[in-house]
């Protein structure tokens, strides 16, 4: 009586023992994968030489039909990104158009996360060795190969091509 008594005692801390690592399995996996889903990395962009981004905030329909200053300052974005890509691949000056409340840039092996300050609308340009200069609001064509034009130097003269 007393070995069945012993093997039932055995059987219940078994059981408590299985319980007590299964919920403290469930307790990790929840801790483990909160903070990666709630914290996504932005976007990285690799500045291996001429780079400029352009950046807007992400909206939604709705927020572009409830507001027209938005919906026409995204238009105009989109339509001078179009116009100045050709001519700054021509000048070998990458051109990454972003929809992000902030990104990551690499320069080397340093990685900068930059997040808009005066405005959620604008250009970062960067090329290795130099501080990055931002642009905030929308460029229109001509004016932001005029910026990339001073900042990266005689090299990189561009012309508007319509």
């Amino acid at each position: 009586m007393e070995l069945f008594s012993s093997l039932a005692y055995i059987k219940l801390q078994m059981k408590r023992l299985i319980v007590l690592f299964g919920f403290a399995a469930v307790c990790l996996l929840t801790v483990r994968t909160l903070p990666v889903s709630a914290a996504e990395n932005p976007p990285l962009v690799v500045a291996e030489g001429r780079t400029i981004v352009a950046f807007f905030p992400p909206v939604s329909d709705a927020e572009l039909q409830k507001d027209a200053d938005t919906n026409e300052a995204l238009a105009d974005f989109r339509l001078y990104a179009t116009h100045v890509r050709e001519p700054l691949k021509n000048a070998g000056i990458e051109f990454h158009e972003l929809y992000a409340q902030s990104f990551r840039v690499r320069v080397g092996k340093a990685v900068t996360t930059f997040r808009p300050a005066k405005a959620d609308i604008g250009y970062y340009l960067v090329v290795p060795g130099k501080k990055p200069r931002i642009e905030y609001g929308v460029l229109t064509d001509t004016d932001l190969l005029r910026v990339a034009n001073d900042y990266f130097g005689t090299q990189a003269k561009v012309k508007v091509v319509r």
